[in-house]
Parts: structure tokens; sequence; C-alpha cells
């Protein structure tokens, strides 16, 4: 599988900071099957109330493969089509056999409102069925709190445009990953989203704390390899101020001190600092700009963070486990 140095799906080198959103374009359009998902006014899942006997028949005809993109999409929470093929529908003997199954899978889910999709598409409507962005809709949001006992009744809410582009590049960065792994040969032995990711510790002054990377990854130089190095990934589009982002920093030392993933794991991670924006060159200028205020602060420990251009942090990782 090739790896393109492009910007993540969607995501526009030459938008305008004005833009309320530099990934997600707002343009509505129809679509094929009838929309189960978000509905312009609140967003929320909608249609008629589906009874706990046609609940039971729709899980009873739920393959593995289906319930494994109900589970990605409820771990990423939003997912494009293209993330769900390259997650579930890489091994067909051809990229178009992949690609029609995956859509005729996606159909089915739709139908039976496992999934939904939001009103906005990735690249606008040129962007066809590709361009989708799913979310777990009433039955899939229902078959899952079964299957976790503690699991709460989520409400689905209309995603921001800039919370939306953050999840979709988290998730890029993800699929880029397993691409990049399959093509140098080496293995992804763990990719953990935010919801999986979080690390609980006690700070200095006893008071609870929690850290969430945006990515947790674990890579092999080759499949069995029993040596992994591990990542932590945080995905940086420009919406937050340095000092936030330094600030984000700081919580991984106080993290880093307290030893836990040293003492459980053998090591720490390193952090990898994934970062783009609107345009090249300001995500250039960002990039510098946020290395110089680490190298100023006395708190930050030299070496421990990777700072890349948001697309080729996938790369970076892989040769770095593979030491490229």
């Amino acid at each position: 599988m090739t790896v393109e140095r492009t910007l993540p799906t969607g995501y526009p080198p030459a938008s305008k900071p004005a833009d309320t959103s530099a990934q997600v374009s707002k343009e509505l359009a129809p679509i094929g099957a009838p929309n189960t998902g978000a509905i312009h006014s609140t967003g929320a899942h909608t249609g008629p109330r589906i009874s706990r006997r046609r609940l039971n028949d729709i899980e009873g005809h739920l393959s593995e493969r289906d319930r494994a993109v109900l589970s990605s999409v409820d771990r990423y929470r939003f997912l494009t089509a293209r993330h769900i093929e390259t997650l579930h529908f890489a091994e067909h003997a051809t990229a178009e056999s992949g690609a029609r199954t995956c859509r005729r899978v996606l159909a089915r889910l739709r139908s039976h409102r496992i999934l939904g999709v939001l009103n906005r598409r990735i690249g606008g409507v040129r962007a066809g069925s590709e361009g989708l962005v799913y979310f777990i809709d009433t039955a899939g949001e229902r078959i899952q709190r079964s299957q976790e006992s503690s699991r709460r009744r989520k409400r689905f809410d209309e995603p921001s445009s800039r919370f939306l582009d953050h999840t979709l590049a988290i998730a890029d960065v993800a699929v880029t990953v397993i691409a990049a792994a399959s093509e140098s040969g080496a293995e992804v032995v763990k990719l953990a989203p935010e919801g999986e990711a979080r690390r609980h510790y006690t700070d200095r002054l006893g008071a609870g704390q929690v850290l969430r990377p945006d990515l947790y990854v674990e890579l092999a130089s080759h499949p069995g390899d029993q040596d992994v190095e591990a990542f932590f990934v945080e995905v940086d589009l420009g919406h937050e101020s340095l000092p936030t982002v330094l600030g984000k920093c700081l919580l991984y030392e106080e993290y880093l001190e307290t030893g836990i993933e040293q003492r459980e794991f053998g090591g720490f991670p390193k952090v990898v600092w994934a970062m783009g924006a609107y345009r090249p060159n300001v995500a250039e200028r960002r990039r510098q700009a946020f290395l110089t205020a680490m190298q100023r602060n006395a708190r930050v420990t030299p070496g421990l963070y990777r700072i890349s251009a948001l697309e080729e942090a996938a790369a970076q990782m892989v040769r770095e486990v593979r030491h490229d």
C-alpha cells in the first residue's frame, strides 16, 4: 500500500482562517439513501422508535465485520467512508472491490440505523459517498450499551466544525499509521484513540489528574517482534495558542515524573506533535515557534518530543521503529 505525502482526508492547504472549518464542507446535498443521522436543526438521532424485538433481530444478523465497523466508529466518534475502508476492507483482492463492498456494507448499516451520517461532507458534494461522515445511530448506540453494563446513554449533538476537523484528523493519523506500517513491513501492535489512551495519575499535591493523548500507538519493527516502540500522539491544527500547547507538554512532564509508565512498561512513550494548519507555510512557522518555546523551557525534557508535519507523523513514527 502506498502512503502519499498529502494532507489528511479533505484538508485543504489553502483555505482561509476565517472559514468555520478547514476540513469539513458545510454544503448540504441529497444523499441516495435517507439520512438517518443528524437533522439540520438539532443533529439528534431521528426516526421511528425501534422495538426491542426489532433490535434483537438487527443485532442477530450482524456479522463479525459489521460489529468491528460499529466498534471503530464508536471508538473514534466520527469516521469517513475512506477511514472505514482502510480499517476493515483492505484485505480484498483489489482496492475497487474493497471500496464496493465497503459502500454496500455501510448502506446496509445505515438502513438498519446502526450508523448514521452527518449532513456535512468532507470535500463537499463532489466527494460523493467517500465524503460522508459516519457516527453511531440509534440502533448502534443501543447495541453498544447492551455490551457494556456501565455505559450510559449518549446524547448525540451535532459536532462543531472545529471539533470534527480535529476528530477526523486523529483518524487520518491512525489510518496512515496502518498504511505506513504495511508498506514498510512494520506491525501495528496497538492503536488507541483518546478514550482508550487516557492515563490517570496523582499530581504532587495529591489531586487526581487525567492525561488525554489524542492517540496512543505501539509499533514493532516487524510482525512478531517482542520489542515495541510506544508513542503518545497530539494532533494540532493551529486552533490553540502556543502557551496552551506548551502547557500540554508540561502535563506530560508531570505524568513522566510519576514513573507509572516506566514501572509498568519499562519506559515512557515518545510524544509526537503532529502539527498542521490551513496553509503549509503557517504550519511550518508554528512548528518552528513551538520548537523554540520548548527549547527555552527548563521543565521540558530534551529528546522526549517529536514535532512533525501532520501528514508526515505516521511515516516518522514508522521510520523511528524501523531505524531507517
